[in-house]
């Protein structure tokens, strides 16, 4: 079989024989799933970077966000003792593991009539159910725990919209718990709108608006989202507001695809003449405070 990867010649000379040996190999699929399946392509990974391991399919994640202690600093003369201050006591919230999963196969009069194109179709089929089905359950856990609220105006020009964020920022930070506002998630259809708003913004040597790449604007990066569950702009401090807990489950068919997507590749040759491939994604989202994020309302979206 030829070396991996394939350059895009061997991919169009690959022969049958060839496709059904690379069906076989979990690390050729893993690496080559890799190349079609980014990181960035889950919005968890983006809004939630904290990164948990999950012991006993759970993970206890304290519920009253206080960071704060009762007693503030105080003035201490030399050789003075430090004014002590108790810790809270704190309750927790138990989020349990869960395992997405997808299956799919490939016959082998497929590979021999059609070459790459089945296996290729199974790999990207593979990719979207995983990354839809992740990033609405991690919108869907940040939208249910974030409930801070605040008024915006009519999105209709740069200015406002800049004004309606740094008021975001500021009401974030005002609550002095050590937050600092990063990231803005719109649902696409008002992305599109308010992109070429903020491209005025942006220096002429900027090239987001030539990429795609997000923009970044007085410190916060604006991503859009596909998903339904963002109606309003949400506003989170993506290094405070969870992270992603994984599961490290000991299947040796499988193999690890990319560097942070968390997704686990196998294959399994069956009797009937085709190759079985699946996917799976043992994590589950987690938001540890809450009050990392605020959602702004009025924006017109």
């Amino acid at each position: 079989m030829k070396t991996y990867p394939y350059t895009p010649s061997q991919l169009a000379n690959a022969s049958a024989t060839d496709l059904l040996a690379f069906l076989k190999s979990p690390t050729l699929l893993a690496r080559r799933m890799g190349e079609i399946l980014s990181a960035q392509q889950f919005i968890g990974n983006a809004l939630l970077q904290g990164r948990f391991t999950l012991q006993g399919g759970a993970i206890a994640v304290p519920s009253n966000e206080k960071i704060r202690t009762d007693r503030k600093a105080e003035s201490v003369a030399p050789g003075a003792e430090y004014k002590l201050t108790p810790l809270s006591a704190e309750q927790y919230e138990i989020y349990t593991g869960s395992k997405e999963g997808l299956a799919t196969e490939v016959t082998d009069e497929e590979v021999g009539r059609s070459l790459r194109q089945p296996v290729d179709e199974a790999m990207l089929l593979l990719q979207t159910e995983l990354v839809f089905n992740a990033n609405e359950l991690s919108l869907g856990v940040i939208t249910s725990s974030v409930t801070q609220t605040l008024a915006g105006g009519a999105w209709t020009n740069a200015k406002q919209i800049l004004k309606d964020a740094l008021r975001a920022q500021a009401t974030v930070r005002r609550l002095k718990l050590g937050y600092s506002v990063d990231t803005v998630v719109l649902n696409s259809i008002q992305y599109a709108e308010v992109l070429p708003e903020l491209i005025d913004l942006l220096p002429s040597t900027d090239t987001s608006a030539i990429t795609g790449n997000w923009p970044t604007i007085n410190g916060l990066t604006w991503i859009a989202s596909d998903d339904d569950e963002i109606s309003d702009p949400l506003f989170v401090d993506s290094r405070r507001l969870g992270g992603i807990a994984r599961e490290a489950i000991p299947s040796p068919e499988y193999r690890p695809v990319g560097g942070d997507t968390g997704v686990e590749i196998a294959s399994f040759r069956e009797k009937a003449d085709k190759t079985r491939i699946q996917a799976r994604n043992p994590h589950v989202p987690v938001v540890t405070n809450p009050l990392a994020g605020i959602f702004l309302t009025g924006t017109g979206a």
